[in-house]
Protein backbone atom coordinates (compact mmCIF):
# COMPACT_ATOMS: atom_id res chain seq x y z
CA UNK A 1 0.00 0.00 0.00
CA UNK A 2 2.91 2.67 1.27
CA UNK A 3 4.33 2.07 -2.54
CA UNK A 4 0.70 2.63 -4.26
CA UNK A 5 0.82 5.65 -2.53
CA UNK A 6 4.36 6.72 -3.17
CA UNK A 7 3.35 5.87 -6.86
CA UNK A 8 0.43 8.18 -7.15
CA UNK A 9 3.24 11.57 -6.19
CA UNK A 10 5.91 10.14 -8.68
CA UNK A 11 3.52 9.71 -11.51
CA UNK A 12 2.38 12.93 -11.51
CA UNK A 13 5.53 14.19 -12.25
CA UNK A 14 6.97 11.85 -14.63
CA UNK A 15 7.62 12.96 -17.88
CA UNK A 16 8.93 11.62 -21.40
CA UNK A 17 12.67 12.65 -20.46
CA UNK A 18 12.24 11.43 -16.94
CA UNK A 19 9.79 8.46 -16.62
CA UNK A 20 8.52 7.64 -12.81
CA UNK A 21 6.72 4.65 -13.55
CA UNK A 22 8.60 2.15 -11.66
CA UNK A 23 6.03 1.75 -8.47
CA UNK A 24 2.78 2.14 -11.05
CA UNK A 25 1.04 -1.31 -11.11
CA UNK A 26 2.02 -3.12 -14.37
CA UNK A 27 -1.38 -5.01 -15.87
CA UNK A 28 -4.14 -4.08 -18.43
CA UNK A 29 -6.65 -2.61 -15.93
CA UNK A 30 -4.30 -0.46 -14.20
CA UNK A 31 -4.88 3.25 -13.77
CA UNK A 32 -1.31 4.51 -14.99
CA UNK A 33 -1.53 4.66 -18.83
CA UNK A 34 1.78 4.55 -19.19
CA UNK A 35 2.10 1.10 -17.87
CA UNK A 36 -0.92 -0.26 -19.11
CA UNK A 37 0.20 -0.49 -22.68
CA UNK A 38 1.94 -3.58 -23.88
CA UNK A 39 5.47 -3.60 -24.61
CA UNK A 40 4.57 -3.70 -28.33
CA UNK A 41 2.22 -1.12 -28.34
CA UNK A 42 3.91 2.29 -28.07
CA UNK A 43 3.46 4.07 -24.89
CA UNK A 44 2.19 7.69 -25.19
CA UNK A 45 4.59 9.35 -22.99
CA UNK A 46 4.19 12.97 -24.48
CA UNK A 47 2.39 14.14 -21.43
CA UNK A 48 3.14 17.21 -19.64
CA UNK A 49 3.13 16.45 -15.90
CA UNK A 50 0.34 17.64 -14.07
CA UNK A 51 1.81 19.95 -11.53
CA UNK A 52 5.55 22.09 -11.75
CA UNK A 53 8.68 20.40 -10.36
CA UNK A 54 8.65 23.17 -7.29
CA UNK A 55 5.24 21.96 -5.97
CA UNK A 56 6.61 18.34 -5.55
CA UNK A 57 8.60 19.45 -2.44
CA UNK A 58 5.44 20.46 -0.62
CA UNK A 59 3.43 17.66 -1.63
CA UNK A 60 5.84 14.75 -1.26
CA UNK A 61 5.18 15.41 2.90
CA UNK A 62 1.99 14.39 2.38
CA UNK A 63 2.17 11.44 0.46
CA UNK A 64 4.65 10.22 2.92
CA UNK A 65 2.43 11.21 5.87
CA UNK A 66 -0.59 9.49 4.10
CA UNK A 67 1.35 6.04 3.60
CA UNK A 68 2.27 5.79 7.72
CA UNK A 69 1.69 2.32 9.27
CA UNK A 70 -1.12 4.37 12.04
CA UNK A 71 -2.77 5.57 9.48
CA UNK A 72 -2.69 2.80 7.19
CA UNK A 73 -3.66 0.32 9.77
CA UNK A 74 -7.33 2.03 10.47
CA UNK A 75 -8.18 0.71 6.54
CA UNK A 76 -6.97 -2.82 7.71
CA UNK A 77 -10.56 -3.67 8.81
CA UNK A 78 -12.62 -1.76 5.80
CA UNK A 79 -13.53 1.26 7.97
CA UNK A 80 -12.70 3.76 5.53
CA UNK A 81 -16.00 5.49 5.65
CA UNK A 82 -15.37 9.32 6.44
CA UNK A 83 -17.94 10.89 8.23
CA UNK A 84 -17.50 13.54 6.04
CA UNK A 85 -18.72 11.53 3.26
CA UNK A 86 -21.77 11.16 5.69
CA UNK A 87 -22.39 14.74 5.90
CA UNK A 88 -21.80 15.48 2.32
CA UNK A 89 -24.29 12.87 0.91
CA UNK A 90 -26.65 14.00 3.19
CA UNK A 91 -26.41 17.52 1.60
CA UNK A 92 -26.82 16.08 -1.50
CA UNK A 93 -29.61 14.20 -0.47
CA UNK A 94 -31.57 17.43 0.00
CA UNK A 95 -29.78 18.95 -3.56
CA UNK A 96 -28.88 16.55 -5.88
CA UNK A 97 -26.14 17.29 -8.03
CA UNK A 98 -27.86 16.43 -11.27
CA UNK A 99 -30.85 19.35 -10.73
CA UNK A 100 -29.74 22.93 -10.84
CA UNK A 101 -29.25 24.11 -7.32
CA UNK A 102 -28.51 27.84 -6.90
CA UNK A 103 -25.92 29.25 -4.09
CA UNK A 104 -28.71 29.67 -1.66
CA UNK A 105 -30.30 25.97 -2.06
CA UNK A 106 -26.81 24.21 -1.86
CA UNK A 107 -26.49 26.81 1.28
CA UNK A 108 -29.58 25.91 3.05
CA UNK A 109 -29.42 21.90 2.42
CA UNK A 110 -26.06 22.19 4.27
CA UNK A 111 -27.50 23.77 7.33
CA UNK A 112 -30.64 21.33 7.16
CA UNK A 113 -28.29 18.53 6.70
CA UNK A 114 -25.73 19.77 9.59
CA UNK A 115 -28.62 20.03 11.84
CA UNK A 116 -29.92 16.43 11.11
CA UNK A 117 -26.50 15.61 11.48
CA UNK A 118 -25.92 17.24 14.82
CA UNK A 119 -29.64 16.42 16.34
CA UNK A 120 -31.72 14.07 13.91
CA UNK A 121 -35.35 15.05 12.50
CA UNK A 122 -35.95 16.95 15.36
CA UNK A 123 -33.89 19.57 14.12
CA UNK A 124 -36.13 20.06 10.84
CA UNK A 125 -38.81 20.67 13.00
CA UNK A 126 -37.57 23.28 14.73
CA UNK A 127 -36.47 24.78 11.45
CA UNK A 128 -40.49 24.17 10.27
CA UNK A 129 -41.64 26.04 13.63
CA UNK A 130 -39.32 29.20 12.57
CA UNK A 131 -40.73 29.48 9.51
CA UNK A 132 -44.22 29.57 11.28
CA UNK A 133 -44.85 26.31 9.34
CA UNK A 134 -47.15 24.25 11.02
CA UNK A 135 -46.17 20.54 12.22
CA UNK A 136 -48.64 17.84 12.22
CA UNK A 137 -49.14 14.92 14.06
CA UNK A 138 -47.73 12.66 11.41
CA UNK A 139 -44.27 14.71 11.34
CA UNK A 140 -43.56 14.84 14.76
CA UNK A 141 -43.94 11.01 14.84
CA UNK A 142 -42.04 10.33 11.61
CA UNK A 143 -39.28 12.71 12.90
CA UNK A 144 -39.32 10.85 16.58
CA UNK A 145 -39.67 6.94 14.74
CA UNK A 146 -36.74 8.34 12.56
CA UNK A 147 -34.13 9.55 15.13
CA UNK A 148 -34.83 6.47 17.88
CA UNK A 149 -33.89 4.08 14.86
CA UNK A 150 -30.84 5.98 14.66
CA UNK A 151 -30.07 5.90 18.12
CA UNK A 152 -30.98 1.90 18.07
CA UNK A 153 -29.11 1.29 15.12
CA UNK A 154 -26.27 3.48 16.07
CA UNK A 155 -26.49 1.52 19.86
CA UNK A 156 -26.30 -1.85 18.54
CA UNK A 157 -23.45 -1.08 15.85
CA UNK A 158 -21.56 0.02 18.73
CA UNK A 159 -21.28 -3.48 20.25
CA UNK A 160 -18.32 -5.14 20.67
CA UNK A 161 -19.68 -8.37 19.12
CA UNK A 162 -21.38 -6.33 16.73
CA UNK A 163 -17.86 -5.01 15.68
CA UNK A 164 -15.88 -7.83 15.68
CA UNK A 165 -18.72 -10.16 13.94
CA UNK A 166 -18.59 -7.42 10.81
CA UNK A 167 -14.95 -7.31 11.05
CA UNK A 168 -14.51 -10.98 10.46
CA UNK A 169 -17.21 -10.80 7.63
CA UNK A 170 -15.47 -8.19 6.13
CA UNK A 171 -11.81 -10.05 6.31
CA UNK A 172 -13.64 -13.29 4.85
CA UNK A 173 -15.70 -11.02 1.98
CA UNK A 174 -12.00 -9.29 0.94
CA UNK A 175 -10.68 -13.09 0.99
CA UNK A 176 -12.77 -13.98 -1.21
CA UNK A 177 -12.02 -11.04 -3.86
Amino acid sequence: MKKAIIATCNHIYSTKEKPQHVNCPICVDSWCKWQKCSKSSPRNEDLAPLFDEEIKEHLLPIYVYLSKDDLLERCLGGHTQNVNESFKATVWRLSPKHLQSGLKVVEISAYIAAGIFDEGFSSVLRIMNLLNLTNGTNAKVLAYNTDEARITLQNRKGLSETKDACTVCRQQQMGEK
